[in-house]
């Protein structure tokens, strides 16, 4: 198939057109540059507040440390057994996601996504070299000079900068932003930290410098996810063809009544709702899985709706419900509040609550007792029975702790003992020091004389010292088979 294509002149892969978005002014574009300003503010300043930590911990208040292995966030610390915490974060982010979607489309895309940020800024620093839209055109089709040469040195030069800066900032979450920096600056941060942040660096050089809307259409899976997610009260950006078609220049001669009476309606024809798409597609032609409903096609056919003196609002967030309805002349208000909104808004408040009181709940001292089970038991010289346990300790705060190990409705002659640092076992151990931050294993020894009565299912009991609180019950003393 592929060499009859090639003899036709076709081509199984279609070759990319490069997009030149044109700079509009209106509500949108606001929107857009105050919600991407505030959040690189916040991406490139979080890394940098302050968070006093006792001990050894590092003082910055947002960071996922995998040397040190710790989360931190402000006041919470989670630790690597509780990645879970982490897990039940990003499904709610994902079902967040969801509902957006389903309310108004690709809102997350156009506003908030990274790629669609940052495609943003390094296009302001393309127009800041090259100029406007025709000026940039132009300047890819001229021969290479040396005003080319310094305008796309100087462009290139500001996105490398902007990657480094993304790169190094990914990394300050992973280890203490001040000394990462100090590291950079002096050729001595670790290997693998600059790795990685060169690794972030150059991806966001590739696509928000070159791949732009490529990377939207062929390598995000979320266009062809979300449109799962629509339904016909969704919010997205349409044209109004009830309004605008048939399409066709303006004379200036020509009244709007002309206008109609010809069968033509308020769109001119001028196209710059494509011209102002960063991602290149004509809105007039329908609703697209493309669309990342940014509503900066709105801006631009707003202002040459004001220019030829029509209601703006040709193009305009509406769902397909209204749309079909204002076709028909007939009222229909979308429905933003309806049960597949109140089914989602449930499951994230009950995820939400969910999580939040499994972490408030959570104990900072966790004590495991596991018995050996080979052997199950050691009958020993004098005849009585010895049953070993492993105590896991783990202390997750940044003070030491003292454990009372004891053992609970004893039968006469039964011992607790502990393997000490000299490797002898010793009975007068009274409480057990666990070190501030970090994790220790006791080995534990209990012993019965063999007799005819067996002791109770509790056998040792582990308290906190300060509070007498119980940590820890091992249920289980083996014996020989009657």
């Amino acid at each position: 198939m592929s060499e009859t294509l090639n003899q036709g002149g076709g081509s199984l892969y279609a070759s990319r057109v490069k997009i030149h978005p044109k700079t509009v002014s209106g509500p949108f574009r606001r929107a857009k540059d105050v919600i991407g300003g505030v959040l690189a503010a916040v991406f490139f300043l979080a890394p940098w507040l302050r968070w006093d930590r006792p001990g050894a911990a590092p003082d910055q208040a947002i960071m996922l440390d995998p040397i040190g292995q710790r989360g931190w966030f402000f006041g919470l610390e989670i630790w690597p057994q509780e990645v879970y915490y982490l897990a039940g974060v990003l499904i709610i982010g994902v079902l967040a996601l969801f509902m957006t979607a389903s309310l108004a489309g690709r809102v997350w895309c156009g506003f908030s996504c990274p790629q669609t940020v940052f495609t943003d800024l390094f296009i302001r620093v393309e127009r800041l070299f090259e100029g406007e839209r025709a000026a940039r055109i132009r300047l890819d089709k001229a021969p290479m000079s040396l005003n080319k040469l310094a305008r796309r040195s100087g462009k290139h030069a500001v996105w490398l900068l902007i990657s480094l800066a993304f790169g190094a900032t990914v990394s300050f979450y992973m280890a203490d932003a001040p000394t990462t920096l100090m590291g950079y600056l002096t050729l001595d941060a670790p290997l693998w930290l600059a790795g990685f942040a060169l690794t972030f660096a150059g991806t966001t050089y590739l696509l928000a410098g070159f791949a732009r809307e490529q990377f939207c259409n062929y390598m995000c899976p979320w266009p062809r996810i979300q449109s799962a997610m629509l339904d016909d009260n969704s919010l997205v950006v349409t044209y109004q063809d009830w309004r605008g078609d048939g399409r066709g220049a303006k004379r200036k001669s020509q009244t709007w009544e002309e206008r109609r009476a010809a069968g033509l309606g308020d769109c001119i024809d001028c196209g710059q709702c494509v011209q102002a798409c960063p991602i290149g597609i004509d809105i007039r032609d329908g609703v697209n899985a493309d669309c990342i409903n940014c509503g900066l096609c709105i801006d631009a056919c707003d202002s040459i709706m004001t220019t030829v003196g029509r209601p703006q609002r040709l193009i305009r967030f509406d769902s397909f419900a209204n749309a079909r309805a204002r076709t028909e002349s007939r009222p229909e208000p979308t429905r933003l509040m309806r049960p597949r909104s109140m089914v989602y808004m449930a499951v994230l408040a009950v995820l939400a609550v969910g999580l939040s009181g499994v972490y408030l709940s959570r104990t900072t001292l966790a004590v495991t007792a596991l018995k050996e089970r080979s052997p199950l038991f050691v009958t020993l010289a004098d005849g009585t029975i010895r049953n070993t346990y492993t105590l896991k300790v783990h202390n997750k705060e940044r003070e030491p702790r003292r454990l009372e190990l004891t053992l609970a409705d004893a039968l006469p002659g039964m011992s607790l003992s502990m393997l000490g640092s000299d490797g002898t076992a010793t009975e007068d151990f009274g409480t057990v020091e666990v070190g501030p931050d970090g994790i220790a294993s006791l080995r534990l020894f209990v012993q019965a004389p063999l007799a005819e009565t067996r002791p109770p299912e509790t056998i040792l009991l582990v308290r906190d010292a300060e509070t007498g609180r119980v940590l820890e019950r091992s249920l289980m003393f083996s014996w020989p088979d009657a």
